[in-house]
Formats: structure tokens, C-alpha cells, sequence
């Protein structure tokens, strides 16, 4: 009966553990960088296979600078030691953005413009589609 009620208790924890969600620290950039690809996110995008040779370095680059710039916020910064990086986010992600941009067809850009209105709609300081924008939501 004890190892019944010990087997239920464990795996009632496991599951609470699970429904908590994922944690911890992000995926290393180049991991971050192949799964922006298989995002359904960007389906619409349906990038080539030059497109994705292209941009993965750049995306690289990119989420290694984001995450260096992040770690400048100390462990107990809060939401406002975030939201105070949000203007020097946009600044390192818009030459990211522009170089993704130039890369698109004239119809993915068409897909572009269109995502990012959806973006702006939801948050009027969206500057970006593809390196998370760089604003705020309005409170």
C-alpha cells in the first residue's frame, strides 16, 4: 500500500513539474537560429534553401548579441531591468531585421509588411517581424 501511495505522489509530481511548463536558461543561438526556421510562425515566409544559408550566421550573431545584452540584467533586476533594454534590443536587432528584409522576394515581403502591421496593431512600438520586435506592450 506505502509503495502504491508513494508511486501516485511521484507521479502527480512529475506531472505538476511538467504542466509548469519549459524552463530555464534558452537553447544555445545556433539551435535558436535552425529552429526559426521550422517555427509556424514563419511558415508563411516558406524561405529557400539560399534564404536559410543566408540568414542563419546573421541569426546567430543576433541571438548571441541578445543574449549577451541580457545577461547585463542582474538576477533580482525584475521586469524593469528588462524593460529598460528594450530601446537598446531594438537598436542591436534593426541591422538584423533590415538584412533579413533585403534577403525576402517581393512576395515575402508583402507577407512582411503584413505581419508587421499585425505587430504594430498588437503593440504600437513593434519595429520588427523576424528578431521579436523590440517594443513594449502596452500596459
Amino acid at each position: 500500500m506505502k509503495k502504491l501511495l508513494f508511486s501516485v505522489v511521484l507521479l502527480l509530481g512529475m506531472y505538476a513539474v511538467k504542466a509548469q511548463g519549459p524552463g530555464g536558461p534558452p537553447p544555445p543561438p545556433a539551435e535558436r537560429a535552425k529552429n526559426f526556421f521550422t517555427n509556424e510562425r514563419y511558415a508563411a515566409f516558406a524561405f529557400t534553401e539560399d534564404q536559410k544559408t543566408k540568414m542563419t550566421p546573421m541569426l546567430v550573431k543576433f541571438y548571441t548579441s541578445s543574449d549577451s545584452l541580457r545577461a547585463t540584467v542582474p538576477a533580482d533586476g525584475g521586469q524593469e531591468a528588462f524593460q529598460a533594454l528594450a530601446p537598446k534590443r531594438a537598436a542591436l536587432a534593426a541591422p538584423y531585421e533590415q538584412a533579413i528584409v533585403a534577403l525576402l522576394t517581393p512576395e515575402q515581403k508583402k507577407t512582411y509588411d503584413t505581419a508587421l502591421a499585425a505587430a504594430k496593431e498588437r503593440n504600437p512600438n513593434a519595429t520588427g517581424v523576424f528578431t521579436g520586435g523590440g517594443g513594449r506592450p502596452r500596459q
